[in-house]
C-alpha cells in the first residue's frame, strides 16, 4: 500500500466521528500486522497527519480527526488558474485547497460540498468537491470562438478554469470573434464542457472600448443611477455665505486642498497653525457628506449598497451622484463648503495633547496637486510656501514617529495610464510615495486614529456595558507560521529576523533593510501576501499593519460609506446617549455595513485590476515580437510570472518553453532550478524575454524564453 492510500483509509475512518482510536485498534481495522511493512509506514502517515494538524494526537497515544467539520465542509469556492480554494471556519484550517481534477463540475462562485483529502506531499490541506450545493448566477463574460464545429465562450477571466459551450439556439445572435456576456446553464459530466447562453453582445473582442466595458459586466457594477436617486441630489442647494447655525466658521483661515492633477472631487482640506506655546494646531476638514445624505434616504441607500468608488482605467463608478460628488460636496476653490473637522494640538514631538471634532464650514484658499506641493517641498519656493514646508516638517516627523512605534511602511503598486481618443492607453506609469503624498496620508492617518479613539471616550461616558456601535478598520495580526514562512524566503535576498514572535517593529526595520536592494518589490509583496486582508468590521481588533490600537475611517465620505456611516454615528453620540432600540438597531446596522463594505472593497479592487490587465494587454499587443528584460513575480510549477522592465505588463513564460533545459520547480523557495546545469530562477530574479503571443480578449500575455 501506498503513502496516499494509506492517509485516505484513515481520514475516511477518522471522518464522522468523535472518538479516538489507539494504534493497535486502527491497525486491526485496517488489517496491518505490528510486523508488517505497511504498519510501519502507516505510523509515519499519522505523524505527518498530526504535523499537518489534519490528526491528533489525544491521551494515552490516540488519534483522531483533529475537527468534526474536516469531512463536509460546505463554503464559497474561488478558482483561479485551475485551482480552488473553499473557506472554512476552523481557525486551525481556514481555507483548503481543491486541484483541477479535484473541481469536478465547480465552477468559480459556487457554494460546494467538498470532502478532506490527506496528502503525504504537501502540507496544505487539500480537499475535493464532492456536491454543488447552489450555482453562481455571476455572468460569465468571454469571447466567442468557432472551431468549425461548435461555439464556445472564451471566458476573460482566469477565474473561470474551462471554457462554455454555447449551442447554436442559445448563441441570440453572436458570432466568432464577439465579446459577449453569458450565463450558465448546466454541467454535469466534468468529462465534457459545461454549457452557457449568450445574454448580451458587448461587441468586438479586442476592441479597446469593447473590452474595457466588458469589466462594468462581469463584475456587474453600476452604470446609472436611479431616477429617484437623481431628483433627490437635484434638490440639495449648495451652501451661501452666511454662517449656518452650530458650525465653526472657518471661513477666513487659510485652508487648502492637495490631490491628484486630475481630481474631479475633493473630501478632505489641511489647515495648520502654530500656537503660542510653540505646540502645532492641524485642522483635517472632511466633506460633510451626512448633513445632505440622511439615513434610509433613496442616495443613502443606493450608496451603501455601491460602498465606494470604483476607479478603472477609463472611467470611475462613483458611489455618489455627481451633483453631490463633484459640486454641493466637493470642497471646490473659494466656495463656502460644509465640513467636520479634526482639530489636534501636537507637540513638536508629535504627541496630541488636545483635540477636538467639530462641524464647520470653511473657503478652500488654494487647490494644489501632488506635484505643485513637491516642487515646494524640493525648493522651498512657491504660493504658501511657509504653510507647506511647516505642514511637511510636521507630517514628516509624525511618519518617523509611526514606523517607530510599530506602523510598517509598505510600499503598493498602482498604475496610472494615459489614453488617446481611441482609448488606447499610450503611457503608463507607477505611482509612488512621495513626500507631498505622504505629507496627505499622515493628516488622514491621525484624523482616523483620534475618531476611533473618541468612541472610546464617548462609550465611556455612555457608562454601556456592550460597545457603542461603530465600524472599525482593522487589520489582525498575521499567522506566525505563515509570516514565518515569508520572511525564510526573504532571508535568500539578505534581510533577516532572527525571532520566536516577529512584531510589526520587527518588520519595519527588515523593510528598511531592503530600501535600496533591487528585489524591494519582491520582498513587500511577499510579506503582505502572509497577511490578513485590512477589513471593515463593527468589532475593534486594532491596525497591525499601521500600529494602531483603534483606527477607523473618516476622511473620505465621498467615495467610502464607511466613513459617510461614521460621521453620521459620531454627530449622532455627539449629541447625546440613544435609546436601547436605537443602539440595538445601530448594532445591527454597523455589522450590515461592515459586511457590505468589505465585500464591496474587494470586488472594486478585482474589477480594478482587471481593467489594468486590460490596458496592459493592449501596449504587449503593441510592442508584439519585441525583447524585454523582466523580473520574475511568480513561480510556479508551469512556469514564470514574469513583469517587464519599462512598460510594466506582466506575461507568463511556460517552463515547456525554457528549452535549453529540464527545470524542475521547488515550491518551497519559489523558484525553478535546470537539472543539467542547474541554472535557477527564482521570484525577483531577472530573465531576458520576447513577447511571443498576446490574447487581449482574455487579458493574457505569453512569453518566450530568450537564452542568456
Amino acid at each position: 500500500m501506498t503513502k496516499e492510500d494509506i492517509s485516505q483509509k484513515l481520514i475516511e475512518l477518522f471522518s464522522g466521528t468523535d472518538r479516538a482510536f489507539k494504534l493497535v485498534e486502527i491497525a486491526k481495522i485496517l488489517g496491518f500486522r505490528s510486523d508488517s511493512d505497511d504498519y510501519f509506514l502507516m505510523k509515519e502517515v499519522l505523524e505527518m497527519l498530526c504535523e499537518q494538524e489534519i490528526v491528533e494526537k489525544a491521551k494515552r497515544r490516540t488519534y483522531k480527526l483533529a475537527t468534526d467539520n474536516f469531512s463536509g465542509i460546505i463554503g464559497k469556492i474561488e478558482i483561479y488558474d485551475g485551482q480552488g480554494t473553499v473557506a472554512s471556519d476552523n481557525p486551525q484550517m481556514p481555507s483548503v485547497v481543491v486541484k483541477r481534477d479535484a473541481l469536478h463540475t465547480a465552477l468559480n462562485g459556487d457554494i460546494v460540498e467538498v470532502r478532506l483529502l490527506a496528502s503525504v506531499k504537501k502540507k496544505k490541506p487539500r480537499a475535493e468537491v464532492v456536491r454543488i450545493v447552489e450555482r453562481s448566477d455571476a455572468p460569465i463574460v468571454g469571447k466567442i470562438d468557432y472551431d468549425g464545429y461548435f461555439y464556445f465562450l472564451v471566458p476573460s477571466d482566469k477565474n473561470h478554469h474551462i471554457d462554455f459551450l454555447i449551442p447554436q439556439k442559445k448563441l441570440n445572435g453572436a458570432r466568432h470573434g464577439d465579446k459577449v456576456s453569458a450565463v450558465f446553464t448546466v454541467w454535469e459530466d466534468p468529462s465534457k464542457s459545461p454549457k452557457a447562453e449568450v445574454t448580451k453582445i458587448l461587441g468586438t473582442a479586442d476592441d479597446p472600448r469593447v473590452e474595457y466595458d466588458s469589466i462594468l459586466d462581469e463584475f456587474q457594477l453600476p452604470t446609472k443611477f436611479s431616477k429617484e436617486v437623481l431628483r433627490e441630489a437635484s434638490q440639495f442647494k449648495p451652501p451661501t455665505n452666511r454662517k449656518p447655525a452650530g458650525r465653526l466658521d472657518m471661513r477666513k483661515e487659510t485652508v487648502i486642498t492637495i490631490d491628484p492633477e486630475d481630481a474631479k472631487d475633493f473630501d478632505d482640506a489641511l489647515s495648520l497653525k502654530i500656537l503660542d506655546n510653540g505646540n502645532y494646531m492641524l485642522g483635517v476638514h472632511i466633506a460633510d457628506v451626512s448633513h445632505y445624505v440622511k439615513e434610509n434616504s433613496a442616495i443613502d441607500i443606493e450608496a451603501r449598497t455601491r460602498a465606494t468608488s470604483i476607479y478603472l482605467v477609463d472611467r470611475v463608478i462613483p458611489m455618489l451622484p455627481e451633483e453631490l460628488s463633484n459640486n454641493i460636496c466637493s470642497l471646490n476653490p473659494d466656495l463656502p463648503r460644509l465640513t467636520f473637522s479634526v482639530f489636534a494640538e501636537l507637540t513638536s514631538e508629535c504627541e496630541v495633547v488636545n483635540y477636538t471634532i467639530e462641524e464647520t464650514i470653511i473657503k478652500n484658499s488654494r487647490r494644489f496637486n501632488y506635484d505643485e506641493i513637491q516642487d515646494i517641498i524640493d525648493t522651498g519656493k512657491g504660493d504658501l510656501s511657509d504653510l507647506i514646508l511647516s505642514l511637511h516638517n510636521l507630517t514628516h516627523a509624525m511618519r518617523a514617529k509611526r514606523f517607530r512605534e510599530g506602523g510598517i511602511q509598505f510600499d503598493t503598486v498602482e498604475y496610472k495610464f494615459k489614453l488617446d481618443e481611441n482609448y488606447f492607453p499610450t503611457e503608463v506609469k507607477i505611482k509612488k510615495t512621495t513626500e507631498a503624498t505622504a505629507l496627505v496620508e499622515e493628516c488622514m492617518l491621525l484624523a482616523n486614529q483620534i475618531v476611533a479613539g473618541h468612541v472610546s471616550k464617548i462609550q465611556k461616558s455612555f457608562k454601556l456595558r456592550k460597545e457603542l456601535p461603530y465600524l472599525y478598520r482593522i487589520h489582525e495580526e498575521p499567522d506566525q507560521k505563515l509570516l514565518k514562512t515569508a520572511l525564510k524566503f526573504v532571508s535568500t535576498f539578505g534581510p533577516k529576523i532572527s525571532k520566536k514572535t516577529v512584531t510589526s517593529k520587527d518588520l519595519n526595520e527588515l523593510l528598511l533593510q531592503a530600501e535600496d536592494m533591487p528585489e524591494k518589490n519582491i520582498i513587500h509583496q511577499v510579506i503582505i501576501r502572509s497577511m490578513p486582508k485590512a477589513i471593515y468590521s463593527d468589532r475593534n481588533f486594532g491596525h497591525y499593519g499601521l500600529g494602531f490600537a483603534e483606527y477607523s475611517h473618516f476622511t473620505s465620505p465621498i467615495r467610502r460609506y464607511p466613513d459617510l456611516y461614521i460621521h453620521r454615528l459620531l454627530k449622532e453620540y455627539l449629541k447625546g446617549k440613544p435609546d436601547s432600540k436605537r443602539l440595538d438597531f445601530l448594532a445591527k446596522l454597523s455589522k450590515d455595513v461592515a459586511n457590505q463594505s468589505s465585500g464591496r472593497e474587494r470586488l472594486a479592487l478585482d474589477a480594478e485590476r482587471a481593467s489594468n490587465k486590460v490596458a496592459l494587454s493592449i501596449i504587449a499587443d503593441h510592442h508584439l515580437g519585441e525583447e524585454f528584460t523582466g523580473l520574475i513575480v511568480g513561480v510556479t510549477s508551469f512556469g514564470l510570472f514574469v513583469q517587464l522592465d519599462e512598460i510594466y505588463v506582466e506575461g507568463l513564460l511556460h517552463i515547456k518553453d525554457m528549452q535549453d533545459d529540464y527545470y524542475v520547480f521547488d515550491e518551497t523557495n519559489y523558484r525553478i532550478i535546470g537539472k543539467r546545469r542547474h541554472k535557477i530562477y527564482k521570484l525577483g530574479g531577472s530573465v531576458r524575454v520576447r513577447i511571443a503571443k498576446v490574447n487581449i480578449a482574455r487579458r493574457q500575455v505569453d512569453l518566450a524564453y530568450v537564452s542568456d
